[in-house]
């Protein structure tokens, strides 16, 4: 039985990445015939990283080995402090905490890292190394590498959903954590298969499963999707970062094998279910006007995990910490002075 609803399970996916691939294609052939000599698939050189990136203020870049891989993260402040670590979602790097890192280095030793596959971090060639189980152990071990035993972790889009199961798992190495638009794997499953608004906003998700495709259509126009994604809140050069990082040879399978390793029937799900002991404080920010994560999530979360706080950031889109930087700040700050 569970064999045959596994088959069924595979059988849907594989049909909506079908389906969304078609459109998807339809899409790029008009692209193409409105102009047949453009080189939609060219991305341009970019031998050197921007100057945000060569000369930044943000702290300082360091390399360490856990759990097999090598990783880079970018750390500020006082090592004395309390640590806080930030794990960033897609299609993003530790640039995406450039605001955080250098407001909360004012009373945090702060950590952001380039998650496995992403930014100068190894990028492992197996689809498994990407389950989440495996980048859960990624942040335990980086923190005990750090010579801690406590911290406070914050986390946005893939970033969330590695963390929430981290914090059922690892609960007591947590002083307080903050995520932020995406929900637990518990929680999507739920929503993608009972309400047709989460559904609707994860079409990509289906997308992302078929092979070579996905890069192609992210790569088209010289890397126009980033453009779409954060050219409202970055400026000209800071999303020259994102694109000197994206245009990186191999650098965009690995993110897309985030979608490709954990939507599977087959993915490892050591999700712990809701418990009735009092959690360690939580916090969770969703946009008002994020187009990828139900409002749903929220309440079904908080079921989930007790002690979760829940915030709206107005006007925020999906990527909070970037568009809305002062205001999540100052909503983050008031959470953390909280007893």
């Amino acid at each position: 039985m569970a064999s045959l609803k596994l088959t069924l399970m595979s059988l849907a996916i594989w049909t909506l990445s079908l389906f969304y691939s078609i459109q998807v294609l339809f899409f790029v052939a008009v692209q193409f015939f409105r102009k047949p000599h453009s080189k939609l698939w060219v991305v341009k050189k970019r031998p050197y990283p921007p100057q945000c990136l060569q000369k930044h203020d943000c702290g300082v870049d360091k390399l360490i080995t856990v759990n097999g891989v090598k990783l880079h993260y970018v750390e500020n402040g006082d090592p004395s402090k309390p640590l806080m670590v930030f794990v960033h979602g897609f299609p993003e790097f530790w640039f995406s905490w450039r605001y955080q890192l250098k407001e909360f280095a004012k009373d945090y030793w702060v950590v952001a890292v380039d998650m496995r596959g992403y930014g100068d971090s190894d990028k492992p060639q197996e689809l498994d190394a990407y389950q989440v189980p495996v980048m859960v152990q990624d942040i335990k071990e980086l923190v005990t590498a750090l010579g801690r035993k406590k911290f406070t972790l914050v986390a946005h889009d893939w970033g969330a959903v590695v963390a929430w199961d981290f914090l059922s798992q690892h609960m007591d190495m947590l002083e307080k954590y903050i995520f932020m638009d995406a929900p637990s794997r518990r929680v999507a499953h739920k929503l993608i298969t009972s309400t047709k608004e989460q559904f609707k906003m994860s079409w990509y998700m289906f997308f992302f499963q078929m092979p070579k495709l996905p890069e192609l259509f992210v790569r088209m126009n010289d890397l126009k999707m980033l453009d779409i994604a954060l050219g409202k809140f970055c400026s000209p050069e800071e999303l020259e970062a994102y694109k000197y990082t994206f245009s990186k040879k191999g650098a965009l399978t690995p993110p897309i094998n985030y979608y490709r390793a954990n939507l599977s029937p087959n993915a490892k799900r050591n999700i712990r279910p809701p418990t009735d002991n009092p959690h360690v404080p939580g916090l969770y920010l969703l946009g008002e006007k994020d187009l990828f994560i139900s409002k749903a999530s929220a309440p079904l979360l908080q079921e989930q995990f007790n002690n979760l706080e829940y915030k709206i950031v107005p006007g925020g889109g999906h990527f909070v910490q970037q568009d809305k930087p002062e205001l999540v700040n100052q909503i983050m700050r008031e959470f953390l002075a909280k007893k």
